[in-house]
């Protein structure tokens, strides 16, 4: 008589807890994917670029050739005729003008107060003259400081808290740029970061790449590039997507030759040179590792913002305000020197 051989029961799988389960579960859903793109049947895995962009040694041309100033002008004098369309009169009507000079005001397109904002060349010689800078290999921020990045300075009790605490609707998203924070709060959260807030060159060499671009993706004017307002009573373009800030990064497009995002618009940023006291432009002879005077109440400021008409999203235009200025579309982005 036979006797059945008794099966052997199933190995048990190896108890999970529940939460150690979900906690993996969660990290594989939070950590970013790489691109993958096909190539003739084979998958090619992209890694996430870098946070930082790295800039080469080497020199570039600074400041706006006559060409450039030339070009700053019809820009202006477009936004002009646009506002004077609107308003159904000639640009030449005085009233046209004085409204025109109102708005930019309330738009914050004043970096002199000096300067009379009627589009004239004079307005933007500031930006002159073109000349030759060689700066040393440094690296910088590819977006601007975010306001999670930024939070987590201030909840280490390292940094002061921005004008808008994060989650305020419409300026305290996680992946907005942090905004309505002082140049010393700009400035010492880059040293907590490991880094300093980027020279005026050093910005403008990031965005505009070696070979002088008018913005950073080239010499032609693209709406659809860069977060840009207008000059209207809120002073604002919704066409491109955006009636505020956007989160970093949502113009890939847009990028410079090095591979840094949002140098057209979204907000503008601190830089750490003081702005001359006189609103003079650059010195005309080569210069290495400028780094601004050594005099002067004020700070520049470079790019554009959603706010902001599109000739001020150049990569020449120029801005400035005292260092104590809180806005909701004035942030910044950290550079880093090489090691």
């Amino acid at each position: 008589m036979s006797t059945a051989r008794p099966t052997r029961p199933p190995r048990a799988a190896p108890a999970i807890g529940l939460a150690a389960a979900l906690a993996g579960l969660w990290a594989r859903a939070q950590a970013p994917l790489p691109s993958v793109a096909l190539r003739g049947g084979v998958s090619a895995v992209t890694p996430a670029p870098s946070p930082v962009v790295r800039v080469g040694a080497g020199t570039f041309v600074m400041g706006s050739d006559p060409a450039g100033l030339d070009q700053a002008r019809t820009m202006c004098v477009r936004e002009l005729e646009r506002f004077a369309a609107v308003r159904g009169a000639p640009v030449a009507d005085p009233v046209v003008r004085e409204g025109y000079n109102i708005l930019l005001m309330v738009c914050r397109v004043d970096p002199f107060p000096d300067a009379v904002p009627t589009c004239g060349l004079e307005y933007f010689a500031h930006e002159a003259m073109a000349h030759e800078v060689w700066l040393p290999a440094y690296g910088i921020d590819r977006t601007e400081v975010t306001v999670a990045a930024y939070d987590r300075c201030v909840r280490r009790g390292d940094c002061v808290a921005p004008l808008d605490a994060p989650g305020t609707p419409q300026t305290g998203g996680a992946t907005l740029p942090v905004t309505g924070v002082r140049w010393a709060d700009a400035a010492a959260y880059c040293a907590w970061a490991g880094g300093r807030l980027p020279t005026e060159a050093e910005w403008e060499r990031a965005a505009r790449g070696r070979d002088g671009r008018t913005f950073p993706w080239g010499w032609v004017t693209d709406p659809g590039r860069f977060n840009h307002g207008a000059v209207d009573p809120a002073c604002r373009d919704d066409d491109d997507g955006f009636a505020l800030a956007a989160p970093v990064g949502s113009y890939p497009s847009g990028a410079s030759p090095e591979g840094a995002l949002d140098m057209a618009g979204n907000a503008q940023e601190w830089v750490a040179d003081r702005a001359s006291a006189d609103g003079a432009g650059h010195r005309p002879d080569r210069a290495v590792t400028p780094a601004g005077p050594r005099d002067g109440s004020e700070r520049v400021v470079r790019g554009g913002a959603f706010d902001l008409p599109m000739f001020l999203a150049r990569t020449t235009a120029r801005s400035r305000r005292l260092p104590d200025a809180r806005e909701r579309n004035l942030g910044f982005r950290c550079a880093y020197d090489r090691r």
